[in-house]
């Protein structure tokens, strides 16, 4: 279960929704995610951050570090290290079953995401150019996909200030996709009915990027100068399927952001309360 770590501070005291959790935060200095790990029963809290003396260490009983690297000013490193520690989670838990759900040799996640930077360095700046006169940016995808669709959505929103929302496939077929039109672009993730949603809205002038591991015959109209097809691995699976996605957004949004002349050093507007003070690592 997902739950938002700010929701926790509405629910009664004691209140327990899970066995056992794993509390996320890259800098470990979000103060949502320490505030309801304090709130969680001691014994069942896992971390996963890239500072492991940030105060998040403090609230949880077991770290699980990323690295300690130097990560983008939108954290895009951060994201894909994250989805690798859930897949390595994931595998210790099932103690390598390799027919449980989610499982890929995370060994072979770093050499896959060289290979995906080294084989699809021109899909960015193509993607950029082929959404170059969107206003606005949907992401769509299910699954594992769906946060792939989510981290879209962050990226163009944070690292590129244009509006963006993401959807579940299916959800966003029963209403959210009215809008679309001529000055739309739509990001999809996906190799069953995302092809017949993408199909759906060519006609109407929405620049469509498909992300997908089908083939080339099931699409039914790939020569649409209204769409640009990506294929990817089919070997990638689960968690490292978002991994590859989530690479080939971050190479979209480095070259819409060269086309645009931004750089991606930060956010414009700053809160004072979404950090806590960091740790000073030479006391």
């Amino acid at each position: 279960m997902n739950i938002t770590a700010s929701d926790l501070a509405l629910m009664r005291e004691g209140f327990e929704p899970a066995d056992h959790y794993v509390v996320v935060s890259e800098s470990g200095l979000s103060p949502e995610p320490i505030s309801a790990a304090e709130k969680l029963a001691p014994g069942r809290r896992i971390g996963i951050t890239n500072v492991p003396d940030a105060p998040l260490s403090a609230v949880v009983d077991h770290v699980l570090p990323l690295g300690g690297f130097d990560d983008s000013a939108v954290y895009t490193i951060g994201y894909t290290a994250t989805l690798l520690a859930y897949s390595r989670l994931l595998r210790a838990l099932t103690a390598g079953d390799e027919g449980q759900p989610g499982f890929f040799d995370s060994e072979r996640i770093p050499a896959l995401v060289s290979e995906v930077l080294a084989n699809y360095s021109g899909a960015g700046p193509k993607a950029a150019e082929h959404l170059r006169e969107a206003r606005t940016v949907d992401f769509v995808g299910r699954g594992y996909s769906l946060a792939s669709a989510g981290e879209g959505a962050l990226m163009f929103r944070e690292a590129l200030q244009l509006p963006t929302a993401s959807f579940d496939t299916y959800q966003y077929l029963h209403g959210p996709m009215e809008p679309l039109g001529p000055s739309s672009g739509l990001v999809i993730f996906g190799d069953g009915r995302e092809l017949s949603l993408a199909d759906s809205v060519l006609d109407a002038g929405v620049k469509v990027v498909l992300i997908t591991a089908a083939p080339g015959e099931a699409i039914a109209r790939p020569q649409h100068p209204n769409l640009m097809v990506v294929e990817i691995p089919t070997e990638a699976t689960d968690f490292a399927r978002a991994i590859v996605e989530a690479v080939i957004v971050h190479l979209i949004v480095g070259a819409v952001a060269e086309n645009a002349g931004l750089a991606i050093q930060g956010f414009r507007y700053h809160q004072d309360d979404t950090k806590l003070q960091p740790v000073n690592r030479t006391a």
